[in-house]
């Protein structure tokens, strides 16, 4: 079946209305983006006429003879009825307007929102927005966000999709995504803020069926068709992890939000056993989110819950022990032979039952041989590897070299956490070169390693084999 946004992101036409010869304007940022990435035909639209960027600028898209397949309309929102009826009657029937001042804004909004919605119904069109970023698939060559790159820097292609109904939150993230490792992250990005007509279901119905996405973020504050989300969400979480945040929880937030993008609020522990039960990984904060890239988007997902921990610090063992039970985790019980293994090649004042303490005398070659000996106990699941960089006697980048060496096996997941000063910042940095899952703090380690546990937990309920839904590289 085609969804909506198939036919945005499919199009091989595309004019900008409101296109801006002032350079960093929204229409001057769209044009170029169209203009030196789109792989089809692009038209702009600027009632003064001239040029841009070697293309012509038409008056009116009237004036435009050729077909047209999609547009983003770029005006002032008093203006912006006048020009969606304008490619109403050229024929466009997929449109972006990222302008704001509808409403989200109060009754003036809505009374100019409401022409649109009766426009659009005129003309059969499908609309993303208003007030919002709109699209991006850097695949494809589209990209609406209207930020210019020296203020919004875009990721890479990669496997994961985004949708949000707040843009100022979406262009924040994929900011932050350039620059979380190699930065080779996004498949498709969904702004779509006053959701007059493609919404939330709309887009997870298209990241569902797209191809290229293997994990999906979402961003909502409210639902504008929450019986069909929930259940689309059931059946693509089969296939898919579903990672999100849901605001307007409390009451504060409520109000907020109907200020923001007019949402509407709804009980919140209402909203978690739907989410819990369509399969959906609830998250609070930001820096989960980043968590549930680095950890799906490069990790295997475990087949049980057991955890092994390898430290250097006993109080960093301790911490991630703490989080081990509030992320539904258990700590592995080692097998006899591996268990034996340890106590044989380890000296006496290591602790060598689970959290593994090599101490503050560790070595390199101890990292290596407690990690790679856990990694083939069948006992474990999954692997905390934990450093306080600063011991004296931790050769810092053989310790990054035998955490790569680790991370290629791909058999089970693995997530490392680095504790310290100029050592531990270093180290984060080169493993993180090569988007190797690595955190600032043993919690945040342990709790990416329950995210990945409590999908393939909710996998097995369902009767899905973990290993047969592919969310890593």
């Amino acid at each position: 079946m085609t969804t909506k946004l198939e036919k945005f992101f499919n199009a091989e036409s595309f004019c900008v209305v409101g296109a801006s010869t002032t350079e960093n304007k929204p229409g001057n940022v769209v044009a170029y983006n169209f203009v030196h990435s789109f792989p089809g035909k692009t038209y702009l639209v600027n009632p003064k006429g001239g040029e841009l960027f070697g293309n012509k600028l038409y008056k009116s898209v009237l004036e435009i003879e050729d077909k047209i397949e999609a547009a983003c309309i770029i005006v002032p929102a008093r203006f912006t009825p006048q020009m969606l009826e304008q490619c109403g009657k050229k024929g466009i029937k997929n449109i972006i307007v990222t302008t704001g001042g509808f409403s989200e804004i109060g009754d003036e909004g809505k009374v100019l929102q409401q022409q649109m919605l009766q426009i659009m119904k005129d003309y059969n069109i499908n609309v993303v927005g208003p007030n919002c970023l709109g699209l991006y698939s850097p695949a494809l060559g589209y990209d609406t966000m209207f930020l210019p790159d020296s203020r919004l820097k875009r990721p890479k292609n990669g496997s994961v999709s985004i949708f949000t109904q707040s843009g100022a939150f979406g262009a924040a993230f994929i900011d932050q995504l350039s620059r979380l490792g190699s930065g080779q992250w996004v498949s498709k990005f969904i702004s779509y803020g006053n959701a007059s007509d493609i919404n939330e279901t709309d887009s997870l119905e298209y990241v569902g069926q797209d191809p290229d996405t293997r994990l999906i973020l979402i961003y909502l504050e409210d639902f504008k068709e929450g019986r069909r989300f929930m259940n689309l969400a059931r059946e693509i979480s089969l296939k898919k992890p579903i990672m999100g945040i849901k605001a307007n929880r409390t009451e504060t937030g409520a109000k907020a939000g109907a200020s923001h993008t007019a949402a509407l609020s709804s009980n919140d522990a209402i909203v978690d056993d739907l989410l819990r039960d369509a399969g959906i990984i609830r998250v609070i904060t930001w820096d989960q989110l980043e968590d549930c890239v680095l950890a799906f988007g490069t990790q295997p997902l475990p087949l049980g819950d057991r955890v092994a921990i390898i430290t250097d610090g006993g109080g960093a063992g301790v911490m991630a022990s703490d989080m081990v039970s509030d992320c539904n985790l258990k700590l592995a019980e080692f097998s006899p032979e591996i268990q034996n293994k340890l106590d044989q090649t380890f000296p006496s004042f290591y602790a060598t039952e689970n959290p593994v303490d090599i101490t503050g005398s560790a070595t390199a070659e101890d990292y290596r041989i407690a990690l790679e000996t856990v990694y083939d106990d069948p006992n474990v699941d999954s692997i905390v590897n934990l450093c306080v960089a600063v011991i004296p006697d931790l050769d810092i980048d053989e310790y990054i070299n035998i955490t790569k060496e680790l991370a290629k096996r791909k058999e089970k997941p693995i997530a490392t956490s680095l504790i310290g000063g100029e050592e531990a910042v270093f180290a984060t940095k080169e493993l993180l070169k090569e988007d190797i899952p690595v955190f600032d703090s043993p919690g945040r380690a342990v709790r990416a390693l329950g995210m990945l546990s409590d999908y393939s937990k909710y996998l097995r309920k369902n009767g899905i084999d973990p290993k047969s839904i592919l969310v890593e590289e």
